[in-house]
């Protein structure tokens, strides 16, 4: 009777445990929910734009047309997720931006995150798969 009552309580203790995120998702830097806001409505006036490309240490980062590359960082909820290309999928889960797409990106660069703090608008133009 013992050994039922441990059975059971092993996986009660398992069902509460956090499951493992899927393989396929890749961490990226994310600034808290309230990122560079001052206020309800603050952020940086400043734009990126180029191609959005993998890397290895960031997830992504944009390389600008004049050939340098600079890391980004989120909003609070976003992940990358491994495929042929790699995906930008933001906190409901949706895909946003692919490897390859051309993104201009609001936000600035400042002290809560590595490289541009996106928390302006975006746009994404997608490129051929």
């Amino acid at each position: 009777m013992k050994w039922l009552a441990l059975v059971g309580v092993v996986g009660l203790l398992a069902s509460c445990a956090e499951a493992p995120p899927p393989a396929d998702l890749i961490a990226v830097p994310t600034s808290p929910p309230t990122g560079f806001q001052i206020g309800p409505q603050a952020c940086p006036a400043a734009l990126l734009e180029g191609e959005l490309v993998a890397d290895e240490e960031f997830g992504f980062a944009v390389t600008h047309a004049d050939g340098f590359t600079t890391p980004v960082t989120w909003p609070d909820g976003y992940v990358a997720r491994a495929a042929d290309r790699r995906e930008l999928l933001d906190g409901s889960g949706r895909v946003v931006a692919r490897e390859g797409d051309h993104v201009a990106l609001g936000g600035g660069e400042g002290a809560v995150g590595p490289g541009f703090v996106v928390c302006g608008e975006f746009t994404v133009t997608q490129t051929d798969d």
